[in-house]
């Protein structure tokens, strides 16, 4: 039970932690846009980190031990991955227009110099984590895969030894 709570506790800290890397991240963007795409972009950063995180660590992850839950995470990953993808694409079209008002409505006024800046980093933004959010998906999926081998062996040669 003290275990649990622990592993509980220790998961809260994680997500708490990726909760404000999340904020910080998309503060620049938020400080000066209505940004429309906010939700999908904090997702984005979510699954990027939380992924990056599981995917290292899971044989640690004690939530994770249980075969049903990592087969309904990795049957909720298949269209996750679509729609991400999807939703990339359709971000990376609006910025490729270059107009403020296909993201969002300024809360200040953007010169051409600021809008530039703003629009490059939400380019870098939105690429490096809207592509680490895919990759991640794809490695945690083979991650999981490999976990499944590995108990699968592990029963196969128990039932040889009896």
């Amino acid at each position: 039970m003290r275990e649990n709570l622990f592993q509980f506790v220790k998961e809260f800290i994680w997500l708490s932690i990726t909760a404000m890397l999340v904020y910080a991240i998309l503060y620049p963007v938020i400080s000066k846009i209505d940004y429309f795409y906010w939700k999908i972009n904090a997702v984005f950063v979510f699954v990027s980190i939380t992924y990056f995180r599981w995917s290292i660590s899971l044989r640690s992850l004690t939530f994770l031990h249980s075969s049903v839950l990592r087969f309904a995470l990795f049957t909720f990953n298949i269209p996750l991955f679509f729609y991400l993808m999807y939703s990339l694409q359709k971000i990376m079209l609006k910025l490729d227009n270059f107009f403020t008002e296909d993201l969002g409505f300024p809360h200040v006024i953007l010169f051409e110099d600021m809008k530039t800046e703003l629009f490059k980093y939400m380019y870098t933004e939105v690429v490096l984590f809207g592509t680490a959010s895919l990759v991640l998906i794809l490695a945690f999926q083979v991650r999981l895969i490999i976990s499944y081998w590995q108990l699968y062996k592990h029963q196969a040669n128990r039932m040889l030894e009896d």
